[in-house]
């Protein structure tokens, strides 16, 4: 007559496709955290950024200072006077929050879309008026890999803005 199906082995395969479910929605769900994770770090950051008085000061003095590197003799002595120390310590500590969002991004803690969105022409607009003393420390053996991830976010997204 008929054979009969051995049933004894179906618990131990829907056991194994319910846990094999639940590793998937656990990933997801992982990724999705990380995602909004990132956004938001990426939005405290700008908010700070707008909203922080000594960011605020910081970004006017940035400006006064490459309006200083313009009114100088040359870059170097821009850079190495004493009589402009002060205004070179400007340019240098926002190009270093511009390095720390692009440190941000290339480590995954930023999410790089909101930060292009909010901060990609400040940046490469930044980038442009300073590139002047960023050439300068490239050219310093100790100073050679200063900026690094800035310089690499900064060609990226000018290629982007380029393409929309």
């Amino acid at each position: 007559m008929g054979e009969t199906i051995d049933w004894g082995s179906v618990p131990q395969w829907l056991t194994a496709t319910i846990a094999l479910c639940a590793f998937i929605a656990a990933l997801i769900s992982i990724g999705v955290q990380r995602a909004t994770a990132r956004r938001r770090a990426a939005f405290d950051l700008f908010l700070k950024t707008e909203t922080d008085e000594k960011m605020i000061t910081a970004f006017d003095r940035f400006h006064e200072g490459i309006a200083a590197m313009r009114a100088a003799p040359d870059v170097q002595t821009f850079c190495t006077s004493p009589s402009s120390r002060e205004q070179y310590l400007n340019v240098r500590k926002y190009l270093n929050v511009h390095e720390l969002v692009a440190v941000g991004i290339d480590r995954n803690v930023l999410d790089p879309k909101v930060c292009f969105s909010y901060w990609g022409d400040t940046l490469t607009n930044n980038y442009s008026d300073a590139q002047p003393v960023l050439d300068f420390l490239a050219t310093r053996p100790k100073n050679k890999y200063t900026y690094s991830d800035l310089h690499k976010l900064n060609a990226k997204w000018v290629k982007q803005k380029s393409r929309s």
